[in-house]
């Protein structure tokens, strides 16, 4: 051999060799990642025991389903109840071979391979059914070689250790099948509205369609697509002799005409989200965030807990109805009272703008009621989603960015400019939330919990507060006197204000029952000066447990222009009503994971705290006497004062009951606040900005305490009437009316005993001055 020859054999030799080192050397790294990657997936060993993710479920305080909170929803179905059709479907569009390979196909995964080389990237696959359940399962599904080996290799072990059967049910419970669907049993009821077992052939080739394709195959994104799809997935059941086709082409053509009809009513962007039922959706939103802060978005969303809450339906859908039938009444009275009203100033915004307008040349706050506002508004209420829904059926794109344009451009102008209302109503025995209505509506844009989270102005309602410092403090009782007169008072900054009452007028003296009963706004500032601020917030701080530096120390105080929200109002009216004592008010029960094991048993905690206060004798939050007084009082209120006519005539409830009424200024907010020994219940109605009136005279006695008296009278529908109690020892009876014992009937505040404060007394109090 030539020394050419021979020194090309050795260079020959020598590239083999690396070539040979370098396959050896990529193929112990790849078999070393594939060996790492397969000692991850142990779990393989335990599907059996396999627990997918199922929805978490509340339930009311009678075990009635409410809601179910999750992020996959997920019905189960076992492999027997699933139809032959819906296997036979899946079977010949992804996986006709299912039952004769050993969980690969290598002709399958050879005419992909082709296809992905002549289109120089991944554009079909060839994975069985069984590697699409390994990779829903243990991988994360990137369209990689590596990816598509590790799921061939976990497909070899699942085949190994499960039967065809077994995988097919695990399947049929994972696979994800466009909006928000995962298993087929969603995906029948959102698509169908139906039972899994109830699938026809049609319906199950339209679901066979979707794994490959969620949304260009679905039904309710592009029916045209759909239609097509279906057909050709028909035509594969005939060929694998699942179908004649006869049957086949009768079936496609009868069923197809019907469904298009009853999907034309549904939103394409319809997602199995917005397809469940939630029968109280404030407060569910209310519960999963108590829920998410205790146990974590993981376990609320995936592991399916059951909630036993506090909530009564048939209470709840009571409240609905009636609170959102008057929110829609109250809008369009609204609506006609303010439409001449070209603009409004926000007079919230005058104390900080003010400032700022001293520095910038800024314009004037003021929100537009003219005719192209008005023209939005009734585009947002009544038509844009109907032309959104034609646009994407038509496919008109350029349309569609318009119609979003144009919603991004008007945000938020409805709901600025509808009526809103909540109502929350709270058992005081047990400290149950039993109703929670946020608002009139529960949507994308309308989320804002009002019952929970709006703090306004209680007006006249806050009185009883104001009332009940004063015979606490035994600075007046049912029977004093008070003179209803003028009233001028100076600010510290010499600002005057002059006070006056709802109807206008004055009445001269005027006894305390007769006062809180006709609302009287200047008897309401002559307890305030009686007793001081200091006492008033301390006195509505105990009952609302909310800070006493949340109560201005002004005389507007005693008329109710301190914030409050109506959960916090219910919970003081719910003291009243509980004889003084403590109300702690909670919405969740108890809580159960999947198992039955129970993880929090709130209602055992809050009744640890009140036998701990029972104990150490703090569980009077005010003394039941001054409880009882109050409740007399506000019992006269609702049979011989304002809310009279709204309660027992429009809302014919006829039980015993307290309550007071609130309507601010400008008629702005309007309150009824009532209760029985059994339930304290609020309702609240007005405009969500401050500034927007509900119209001239629209006040609390005829809006909100109808809803109340409608809402008790179901409530009590079946049950026994409210029983008040007993008068406590404390007290004695002067007339109609009951006094603690140690006062007296009087003092009457017309004589020397009461010095009316003049105006220059006032300005030197608020200066720090003496008066002497």
């Amino acid at each position: 051999m030539s020394p050419e020859v021979d020194a090309a054999v050795r260079r020959i030799e020598k590239i083999a060799i690396i070539v040979l080192f370098v396959i050896c050397l990529l193929g112990g790294i790849f078999f070393g990642f594939i060996t790492s990657e397969i000692k991850n997936f142990s779990g393989i060993d335990n599907l059996r025991q396999f627990q997918p993710s199922i929805p978490t479920r509340l339930y009311d305080v009678n075990g009635e389903l409410i809601a179910e909170l999750f992020q996959e929803k997920r019905d189960l179905v076992a492999y027997e109840e699933l139809p032959r059709n819906l296997v036979n479907a899946f079977i010949a569009t992804e996986d006709r071979d299912f039952y004769h390979h050993i969980g690969i196909n290598p002709l399958a995964i050879f005419r992909a391979f082709i296809k992905n080389i002549l289109a120089g990237k991944i554009v079909q696959g060839g994975s069985t059914i069984t590697q699409q359940l390994a990779k829903r399962l243990f991988t994360s599904g990137a369209r990689t070689i590596m990816r598509k080996v590790l799921e061939a290799i976990l497909a070899l072990q699942i085949e190994r250790k499960f039967t065809k059967q077994e995988i097919l049910e695990m399947y049929f419970n994972q696979i994800y099948l466009g909006h928000g669907c995962y298993g087929v049993a969603s995906a029948s009821k959102l698509f169908f509205d139906k039972d899994v077992r109830q699938l026809n052939v049609v319906e199950s080739a339209i679901l066979a369609a979707l794994p490959s394709a969620p949304g260009r195959n679905s039904p309710l994104l592009n029916p045209r697509t759909a239609y097509r799809v279906n057909e050709n997935i028909l035509e594969r059941m005939v060929d694998n002799e699942f179908l004649a086709d006869a049957r086949a082409v009768s079936l496609y053509r009868e069923f197809w005409p019907v469904y298009i009809d009853s999907i034309m009513t549904e939103y394409p962007s319809k997602t199995v989200f917005s397809k469940d039922v939630d029968k109280a959706p404030f407060f569910t939103d209310y519960v999963r965030q108590i829920l998410i802060a205790r146990f974590g978005k993981d376990v609320v969303y995936n592991e399916g807990l059951s909630v036993y809450t506090t909530l009564n339906l048939r209470r709840q859908e009571a409240a609905e109805k009636y609170l959102v039938e008057g929110v829609r009444r109250q809008n369009e009275v609204s609506t006609r009272a303010n439409q001449y009203y070209l603009s409004a100033v926000d007079r919230s915004l005058f104390g900080a703008y003010s400032v700022l307008q001293g520095v910038f040349s800024l314009p004037g706050v003021i929100i537009k009621n003219d005719i192209e506002t008005q023209f939005k508004k009734k585009m947002v209420d009544e038509l844009i989603d109907s032309v959104d829904m034609i646009s994407l059926l038509v496919n008109a794109q350029s349309s569609n960015h318009t119609l979003s344009r144009f919603r991004e451009a008007i945000t938020g102008i409805s709901s600025a400019m509808t009526v809103e209302g909540a109502m929350i109503a709270i058992e005081p025995p047990t400290g149950y939330i039993s109703v929670m209505v946020g608002g009139r509506e529960f949507s994308v844009n309308n989320q804002f919990n009002r019952a929970m989270q709006a703090k306004r102005q209680p007006g006249s309602a806050f009185k009883p507060f104001v009332y009940g410092t004063g015979i606490e403090s035994g600075q007046i009782t049912a029977v004093t006197s008070l003179p209803d007169v003028p009233i001028v008072d100076i600010d510290a900054a010499g600002e005057s204000w002059t006070p006056a009452n709802y109807e206008g007028g004055f009445s001269g003296m005027v006894q305390i029952h007769r006062a809180l009963a006709k609302s009287i706004n200047i008897i309401s500032i002559r307890i305030y000066d009686l007793v001081g601020p200091d006492k008033i917030a301390n006195f509505a701080g105990r009952m609302l447990n909310v800070p006493e530096n949340r109560f201005t120390p002004s005389p507007t105080l005693a008329l109710g222009a301190t914030e409050v929200t109506p959960f916090e109002m219910a919970r003081g009216f719910a003291v009243y009503a509980n004889r003084g004592r403590d109300v702690i008010p909670f919405a969740v029960r108890y809580v159960i994971d999947r198992d039955g094991a129970e993880l929090v048993n709130i209602e055992e905690e809050v009744g640890s705290i009140i036998a701990a206060k029972e104990k150490n004798g703090t569980i009077q939050v005010i003394s039941e006497e001054v409880a009882f007084i109050m409740t007399s009082l506000m019992q006269n209120v609702v049979e011989h004062g304002t809310p009279y006519y709204g309660v027992r005539s429009e809302g014919r409830f006829m039980h015993p009951c307290a309550g007071k009424t609130g309507t601010t200024s400008n008629w702005t907010d309007v309150w009824f606040c009532g209760y029985t020994p059994d339930l304290s219940a609020v309702v609240w109605m007005g405009y969500d900005r401050q500034f927007m009136s509900l119209g001239k005279n629209m006040a609390a006695a005829s809006i909100a305490a109808p809803i109340w008296g409608h809402f008790m009278r179901e409530v009590y529908n079946g049950m026994p009437a409210p029983v008040f109690p007993q008068p406590p020892e404390g007290v004695y009876r002067v007339g109609n009316f009951y006094l603690l014992k140690g006062t007296h009937a009087g003092p009457s505040y017309a004589d020397e005993k009461y010095k009316m404060k003049t105006v220059i007394e006032r300005y030197m109090e608020k200066q720090g001055l003496t008066g002497e």
